[in-house]
């Protein structure tokens, strides 16, 4: 805690909060008094006195229906400055086969290493868990937590972040916040060491919770799986949707592609979302309600995953459909 609320590490927590949102009224009022608001902030997390919890909460529906939990920039603040002294300590407890929330890996990378294992195997099963972020155990969640840490006063303030957000009793991290995604790759990356060390899975890509295995035989992976399963039940005390198993010359769907050999194509739903949100986006400009470019901004970040897969055709196709571009 001596690190995290130190007045260096907490200035460099307030620009990265900062970053991209300088504009915004919550952002301009802490900067005004930035000095005096760092030493106040420094003050109460060495005494145990600040408070996490005053969370704004709002629905998004893309891809599915997920409730997100804004903390007030302050709190965004102490989050930056936690994991940015805590991130070597999760970092080093992570496996090569785990892909989110890390620096250097990321959605692109997972998809080259299942691209990679896709044209060396026969078989694959994708796995994933119901709800993941809101059946994460808090319990299970603080002991895996004190294995990695034993400053007290840290912990205290991992705990009220877990006990200050529940779904159920007991259960739930809110999506939204750099802690929780810590908490959360976290939380399975006990399941990767049991996998990799304890069932022979040497094949395997995970990306938060969506799991995909690799084998040459089949029995030996439904063996595996079987076995996975089994452990995140009794230990982590999740629930996975029923697996599906297949060769992989058929394609793996992962993460919005589907994975072949050698290419990626979008699925189904990934055009259909693309579609959406660039009639979307047309209509918002054309409205005024977003500049040129913004516009152009956020049309970038959508051609930019659809661009990853092979989609030459199906970029003419969208060129062409009326209503898609202004």
């Amino acid at each position: 805690m001596q690190e995290i609320a130190s007045i260096e590490n907490l200035q460099e927590a307030f620009l990265r909060a900062a970053k991209g949102k300088g504009t915004r009224k919550a952002v301009r009022d802490f900067r005004i008094r930035l000095d005096s608001n760092i030493k106040c902030m420094r003050e109460e997390l060495l005494d145990g006195t600040f408070l996490f919890g005053k969370y704004h909460f709002f629905t998004i529906f893309d891809p599915k229906k997920r409730i997100i939990c804004a903390a007030c920039f302050p709190e965004r603040v102490a989050f930056h400055a936690m994991m940015r002294i805590c991130h070597p300590v999760f970092e080093a407890y992570q496996t090569e086969n785990s892909f989110a929330s890390r620096i250097g890996k990321g959605t692109y990378a997972a998809l080259t290493k299942a691209k990679k294992y896709a044209g060396k195997y026969r078989w694959f099963v994708k796995l994933d868990v119901c709800k993941y972020f809101d059946s994460i155990h808090h319990d299970v969640l603080k002991r895996q937590l004190c294995r990695l840490f034993k400053d007290p006063l840290l912990l205290s303030y991992f705990s009220q972040l877990i006990n200050g957000y529940e779904v159920d009793k007991d259960r739930g991290v809110p999506i939204g916040n750099l802690t929780s995604q810590y908490f959360a790759n976290h939380y399975l990356a006990v399941a990767d060491h049991y996998a990799k060390e304890r069932i022979g899975c040497g094949a395997m890509v995970r990306y938060m919770d969506d799991v995909l295995m690799f084998s040459d035989n089949r029995h030996e992976l439904s063996r595996q799986i079987k076995e996975y399963m089994l452990f995140l039940k009794s230990e982590l005390q999740l629930d996975l949707h029923p697996p599906i198993i297949n060769k992989t010359c058929h394609g793996v769907p992962f993460l919005g592609y589907i994975v072949y050999p050698y290419q990626l194509r979008l699925c189904q739903r990934s055009r259909h979302r693309f579609f959406h949100k660039m009639k979307k986006l047309t209509n918002m400009l054309e409205e005024e309600v977003i500049s040129q470019e913004e516009y152009s901004m956020r049309a970038q970040c959508l051609m930019a995953f659809v661009k990853k897969a092979n989609t030459s055709s199906f970029l003419k196709y969208a060129s062409q459909k009326k209503g898609m571009y202004p």
